[in-house]
């Protein structure tokens, strides 16, 4: 995430846990079977861990504290915190089945090296898709894939005359051939429609290929498609509908501190299985991180809404001050237009620091279910004197700023 909206409360405290030594090794490289077997029957001493209640995240530290402790590489039957969780994803989205992964970066690498066989192979994508631009590379080395970048000729997202203009069929053995369509929602802050969804899927899943060879795949890097659904105001089982595979990230809106799950039919989920082992992804108690991912999602979901509204009353707020924006504001995120203010990133890094909000060289915010209204008022009054020493002529400073997600430096 690049600039993101710091809290405007403090942070919370390490929880203190006065569970005896010898009775829960909660931290260690693997936990004996007998151990496990223990814990998961209760066969321990457990108190309350006092967690600060400014928090609106309190729920995940007591989420960890409960869960179970099962191995992911070796338990055959699974951890049943990462179930549960997976579980809860089938339910939401309505696909047949979900996987538990490391991170967003894996979770959509592991569905686009399942839907993809072997070369010649390309992927038709945005030209800003998080899995084109910001995974280092990894689509090309894991799959073995060629890239077409679109640019929406409308600015905002894909449509199906983008897509349909450039798909590369098979005839011609110059051009790998188009065998994933990758679609993201949302896409900085920005829906792709349900109706636009719908069209695009029908055509792809409908796109001519040779005897034999698997149809066109439709993946759906969904990182914040929750998001996306509360921004259009739709089922999200509706939109999930459209797509093959869809990578959720719970690590980003949703609070959760680490862990993505993708989800599509049980073949699909099978078969990825293998490629989670492969790239890495085989973890020993999972349970923890899983149990927390739970409460989260759980917890973030309804206030989606709440955070939408802050963010639009929030951008509507720096609109009047005279800034303008690169992306519409749809759901949760403000792109500000620093070039056309004539605005250097340092300045913009530095007003707001004085102003006791923290962001990265990058002018992008990211509001979510911890933002407060305090946080957001402190946000436009530091930008608020930036914009006005700006039109009163004064120097500001310009340096070449690094961190956060800044390529190769900005000033």
């Amino acid at each position: 995430m690049t600039g993101v909206l710091a809290r405007s409360v403090s942070t919370p405290r390490r929880p203190t846990c006065s569970l005896r030594k010898k009775k829960l090794h909660m931290i260690s490289a693997r936990m004996s079977s007998r151990h496990r077997r223990e814990y998961d029957a209760g066969n321990y001493e457990k108190k309350s861990i006092p967690w600060e209640t400014q928090s609106r995240a309190s729920e995940s530290p007591g989420a960890i504290i409960d869960a179970t402790f099962a191995d992911d590489v070796f338990d055959e039957g699974g951890d049943p915190s990462v179930t549960a969780l997976e579980q809860k994803l089938v339910e939401l989205t309505g696909k047949e089945a979900a996987l538990w992964v490391l991170s967003g970066t894996m979770g959509n690498q592991i569905c686009l090296r399942t839907h993809l066989t072997q070369p010649p192979h390309s992927v038709l994508l945005d030209h800003r898709a998080h899995i084109y631009t910001w995974e280092s590379g990894a689509l090309p080395v894991m799959s073995q894939a060629s890239v077409t970048p679109v640019h929406p000729a409308n600015g905002i997202h894909l449509t199906l005359e983008d897509v349909k203009k450039n798909m590369i069929p098979e005839e011609n053995f110059h051009f790998p051939p188009t065998r994933v369509v990758a679609l993201e929602n949302t896409l900085n802050g920005t829906v792709l429609p349900l109706k636009h969804a719908k069209e695009i899927s029908d055509y792809v899943r409908s796109y001519p290929v040779s005897p034999g060879q698997k149809r066109v795949a439709m993946p759906l890097d969904g990182a914040r498609v929750f998001d996306a659904a509360a921004g259009e105001g739709i089922d999200i089982k509706d939109y999930c509908a459209c797509f093959d595979s869809i990578s959720v990230c719970l690590a980003k809106g949703v609070g959760a501190p680490i862990g993505s799950v993708i989800l599509g039919s049980k073949p699909f989920i099978a078969r990825a299985k293998w490629f989670k082992k492969m790239f890495g992804g085989g973890t020993r108690q999972p349970g923890m991180m899983a149990a927390a991912a739970h409460a989260a999602l759980t917890n973030s979901i309804p206030q989606l809404p709440r955070v939408h509204s802050l963010t639009k009353s929030t951008a509507a707020r720096l609109s009047a001050l005279g800034y303008t924006f690169s992306s519409p504001v749809q759901t949760n995120m403000i792109l500000l237009d620093l070039e056309a203010a004539g605005i250097p990133v340092a300045a913009f890094v530095d007003y707001l620091t004085e102003a006791g909000v923290q962001v990265f060289p990058t002018p992008r915010l990211v509001f979510h279910y911890q933002t407060a209204q305090e946080a957001a008022d402190k946000l436009v009054d530091g930008l608020g004197l930036l914009i006005q020493d700006k039109k009163a002529g004064k120097d500001l400073v310009a340096r070449k700023m690094t961190g956060g997600y800044a390529k190769g430096g900005s000033e």
